[in-house]
C-alpha cells in the first residue's frame, strides 16, 4: 500500500471519528436543549403553583379580614349601645 492509500483510509477513519464525534455532540446539545426546557416547564409550574397558593392564601386573609371587620363593627356597635343605655 502506497503511502498516499494509506493517508486516504487514515483520512477516511478520521472522517468517520469525526462524524460521530459530530453526532454525539449534537445529541448532547439536543439533550441539553430538552433540559432546560424542561428546567423552564419546571419553573413555570412551580411558579403557577405558588402563584395559585398566594391567591387561596389572599381570598383566606380577605375572608378573615372581612369577618373581624364584622366584629369590629359589632364590637363598636355593643359599646355604642352601652353608653346610650347609661
Amino acid at each position: 500500500m502506497s503511502d498516499f492509500d494509506q493517508l486516504v483510509r487514515e483520512q477516511m477513519q478520521l472522517m468517520d471519528q469525526l462524524l460521530d464525534v459530530q453526532g454525539e455532540l449534537d445529541m448532547c446539545l439536543e439533550t441539553e436543549k430538552r433540559l432546560l426546557q424542561d428546567e423552564k416547564k419546571e419553573e413555570w409550574h412551580r411558579l403557577h403553583h405558588q402563584i395559585k397558593q398566594k391567591r387561596e392564601e389572599l381570598k383566606r386573609v380577605q375572608t378573615l379580614f372581612t369577618k373581624q371587620t364584622e366584629q369590629v363593627i359589632k364590637s363598636y356597635k355593643q359599646i355604642e349601645q352601652s353608653s346610650t343605655l347609661m
